[in-house]
């Protein structure tokens, strides 16, 4: 009987291991991205790289994260609503919705682990970026910065909501 228990504990452990792991492997990427970003923004005092400008308003997933979204019933938050047809810089990680090269749209996720794992991630856990016409970019396997403007509100199509944001791209480039 001891051993038919033990045996029970440790698949039993087996499976919690490989539930946590997804959420382990989100986690330890959230901290890269972190880093990373981190490379971006100014140190106290410091001046700003090279490559900041101005113009763009640093936009983090925590903020669109921030509120639940219930499709019908939830109304978009004024301050998401204040975005609006802005200028901002986000970074996160490339997940191409068809193709692999020359891409003219893609999701933008906080991480590729957390987003793939259990349950999809909510609409407002992601981004949609969209090429401006004509052009398009090269695949990206780390994380990235893209620069542009932020639209605000339901797309659907065929009936189905499929995002609640959009950037559309004027630059993206690997941190």
């Amino acid at each position: 009987m001891k051993k038919q228990k033990l045996k029970s504990f440790g698949m039993g452990a087996a499976v919690i291991g490989l539930l946590l792991l997804p959420g382990l492997a989100s986690m330890l990427q959230q901290q890269l991205l972190q880093r990373k970003q981190a490379k971006l923004e100014v140190a106290n005092g410091a001046p700003a790289p090279a490559d900041a400008d101005p113009r763009y308003k640093k936009l983090e997933f925590d903020t669109l994260k921030s509120w639940t979204y219930i499709e019908g019933k939830t109304p978009i938050p004024a301050f998401i609503k204040a975005l609006d047809k802005k200028d901002v810089e986000m970074v996160g990680f490339m997940m191409p919705l068809t193709e692999v090269k020359n891409i003219t749209q893609f999701l933008l996720v906080p991480s590729l682990w957390g987003c793939c794992y259990g349950q999809p991630p909510a609409v407002n856990h992601i981004v949609v970026v969209k090429m401006p016409p004509g052009q398009t970019t090269k695949f990206y396997d780390d994380v990235i910065r893209i620069r542009g403007q932020f639209d605000v509100g339901e797309t659907k199509q065929d009936g189905y909501l499929v995002s609640l944001y959009v950037l559309t791209a004027e630059k993206i480039d690997a941190r």
